[in-house]
């Protein structure tokens, strides 16, 4: 069963934003305790969590791919 382009694109965005929001709050664009090393660990997690989740998503398809050959 092929998925629609679409919703594809749209998980790797959700996914993907996911990362972003920890870069963002790594580079204290997000408003947080300066300084704090919790709060750069914490971006740093959410960081790992993104790119957890697109490579999950991104496995989850080629497994997919293969199941349908």
């Amino acid at each position: 069963m092929r998925s629609n382009k679409f919703i594809v694109y749209l998980n790797y965005a959700a996914r993907g934003m996911v990362g972003l929001v920890g870069v963002l709050w790594v580079s204290g664009v997000i408003p947080a305790v300066s300084g704090d090393v919790n709060v750069r660990m914490f971006g740093v997690v959410i960081i790992l969590f993104g790119v957890y989740r697109v490579a999950m998503y991104w496995n989850q398809r080629q497994q997919e791919a293969r199941y349908e050959e």
